[in-house]
């Protein structure tokens, strides 16, 4: 049924999005990780404001 929704000739190719590979798992983690850290990471504040006469 899978294949036939993903309009694949072949179960094959549908069994190789099935089964994904735990490298790539582990890069995908990884990017997801760094993404929420740069979210979360303390933004730098502006200098201080200087007022002159």
């Amino acid at each position: 049924m899978l294949r036939r929704i993903a309009g694949h000739g072949s179960l094959s190719t549908t069994q190789r999005y099935l089964r994904p590979r735990i490298r790539k798992i582990t890069a995908a983690e990884a990017a997801l990780s760094a993404h929420f850290s740069a979210l979360r990471a303390p933004r730098s504040l502006p200098g201080p404001i200087v007022m002159t006469r």
